[in-house]
């Protein structure tokens, strides 16, 4: 079983489980693909 197949049956398990996936990819994931591009932006830039 791959490991979206897990987070689909995980999140469709309960709303709670939903809530928690969206707070994690709000306030964990986005942020830090967000600086990492903002990172590679001034670099490249020298802005």
């Amino acid at each position: 079983m791959s490991i979206f197949q897990r987070l689909k049956k995980f999140y469709n398990a309960s709303p709670e489980n939903r809530t928690q996936i969206l707070v994690f990819l709000g306030f964990v994931i986005v942020p830090v693909v967000g600086m990492s591009l903002l990172y590679l932006y001034v670099n490249i830039f020298w802005l």
